[in-house]
């Protein structure tokens, strides 16, 4: 285990040991190099022959979540008597509650002497500046001596403020304390928050947030298509608009009524924006919902991986990790993504030969190729949030079999799916759009365009190969290599391939009926 490993579950356990003494002392050197100190021991004395009961009041210290903490304690403890083969039963596991409070921030700062009872009467001019010099010292704290109090009440965090610390200068009898800029002071009696709950609830408030976000802008992509297809994703956000109300509640104690209210306001902004995210995107464009999905899973895959660097260690998950860096090690061989261009160009009937891909591209290609290979860290995270909340502490072949089998289909699944099959989906599309006549779309480096062609000096001069030559007719320009032009008829529905210094090629935006010169 890493000594750098943070710890946020502690769970208190008794331990009953049926073992000699030679068992008790690896047992116990078991649980020193866990770092899971002995409370109290019970029982015995056994000796090296004999075995005798023995009581062990141990705190066991894991990561991982709160939710089913205690089952993990218990087989965390049941995995170390397994692995020295002891006659080992836990009978009790109960979580250790440490949640400090959350107290107050004061600032400390010193009076300026506008404060100190003037000789004679002042003037208007001097009370508006003594008034603006007071309201500067207690809300900005010109002067102040740089000291921070953390207490309850405004006396105690004057008395701490006052006070003469070793090493630190000794302060004035002006010194006093303020709260932040419009804070007010706390009220008498009132429930302090407990500082890591808190911290919890927001970060549960931010991600129900998040969830109506998205399921705002679903339910804008697919409005036109009636109730029926969204009313699913409509429960959900009223699931996670709930969840907004219940978490604010919970931050805002005692205030039930400014919670539902700050709830409706974080509700209508965050639907609003998934509305805007999804609507603000062209109508032949990406969709901005399946963005918002897309950035979600990644969050989801990149939080499960970070769970298990948690549970484990750097160590221990790098060798999992070194596939993640394919993409930036398949950047340096970029001739390796030329298998999209392949399956691209093999629609029209063309090789990688007939047409030159600028690098920048190919490396492009090669990136998104390795992410389709990465599609199987899904199962890593999925491995991780198992471990998170405990689920694969003990029998862990299940869960790495498991792992294997769905990182193997993941795996599969991404370079075929997302990868070739696209770029073969890619082809095959632009070959339809260019027999229908339309725009065809770019991939990664190849631009087709449509032109129109006029040949420099006789038709019967010119090399064609792959069909016959006419200049009356539009062409679909897929790219050109080594001075040799690449033409895709869509009358005729084959690639001719002709010598550059012998056309000269127009472009248009769209085809035209005939490309014969007007008289």
């Amino acid at each position: 285990m890493s000594a750098t490993l943070k710890f946020d579950q502690r769970a208190i356990a008794v331990v009953e040991l049926l073992g000699t003494t030679t068992e008790c002392d690896d047992f116990e050197q078991a649980l020193r190099e866990r770092r899971w100190p002995i409370l109290q021991k019970e029982g015995g004395p056994s000796t090296a022959m004999s075995a005798r009961t023995t009581r062990y009041l141990l705190e066991c210290r894991f990561p991982g979540s709160r939710v089913n903490a205690r089952r993990g304690a218990r087989e965390r403890i049941e995995v170390v008597g397994d692995e020295l083969q002891l006659d080992l039963n836990v009978e009790v596991t109960d979580l250790v509650v440490r949640d400090p409070e959350d107290r107050p921030v004061w600032f400390a700062y010193e009076r300026p002497a506008a404060d100190d009872p003037p000789a004679s009467p002042p003037t208007r001019r001097a009370r508006w500046r003594g008034r603006a010099r007071r309201w500067c010292a207690e809300r900005l704290a010109p002067y102040g001596t740089g000291r921070q109090v953390a207490a309850a009440s405004r006396s105690r965090a004057q008395e701490l403020a006052t006070r003469t610390l070793p090493g630190a200068a000794t302060p004035s009898s002006r010194v006093t304390v303020r709260r932040s800029v419009g804070a007010p002071d706390p009220a008498p009696g009132a429930v302090i928050r407990r500082r890591r709950r808190e911290a919890r609830e927001i970060v549960k408030l931010c991600h129900a947030a998040a969830a109506l976000m998205i399921t705002s802008s679903l339910i804008a992509r697919l409005w036109p298509q009636g109730f029926a297809a969204w009313w699913v994703l409509g429960a959900v956000a009223v699931a996670a608009l709930g969840s907004v109300a219940y978490w604010l509640i919970r931050i805002m104690p005692g205030k039930p009524g400014d919670a539902v209210g700050t709830a409706l306001v974080v509700g209508a902004v965050t639907v609003a924006v998934g509305t805007m995210i999804e609507l603000s995107g062209e109508s032949d464009g990406p969709s901005g919902a399946l963005s918002l999905v897309s950035v979600a899973a990644g969050y989801a895959v990149l939080t499960g991986i970070r769970l298990l660097v948690r549970q484990w260690s750097w160590r221990v998950v790098a060798p999992w990790l070194l596939p993640a860096v394919l993409p930036l090690a398949l950047g340096f061989f970029p001739s390796l993504g030329l298998g999209l261009h392949a399956l691209y160009l093999d629609a029209f009937g063309l090789n990688l030969e007939d047409v030159e891909i600028p690098r920048l591209w190919q490396v492009i290609a090669t990136v998104r190729l390795g992410l389709a290979v990465n599609l199987w860290l899904i199962a890593l995270a999925g491995l991780g949030y198992l471990q998170h909340l405990h689920w694969c502490v003990r029998d862990r072949w299940i869960g790495f079999t498991l792992l294997g089998f769905f990182a193997l289909v993941l795996l599969t699944s991404g370079v075929w799916n997302f990868g070739l099959q696209t770029a073969a989906h890619a082809g095959a599309g632009a070959v339809r759009a260019a027999a229908s006549g339309k725009t065809v779309d770019a991939y990664f480096g190849i631009s087709p365009q449509w032109v129109c062609v006029r040949p420099i000096g006789p038709v019967e001069d010119i090399h064609v190969d792959g069909g016959e030559f006419r200049p009356s007719r539009p062409y679909l320009k897929i790219g050109d290599a080594s001075g040799t032009a690449v033409l895709w008829d869509p009358a005729e529905k084959s690639a001719l391939k002709m010598p550059m210094d012998k056309l000269r090629i127009i472009p248009v935006d769209e085809p035209p009926k005939s490309c014969a010169p007007s008289a």
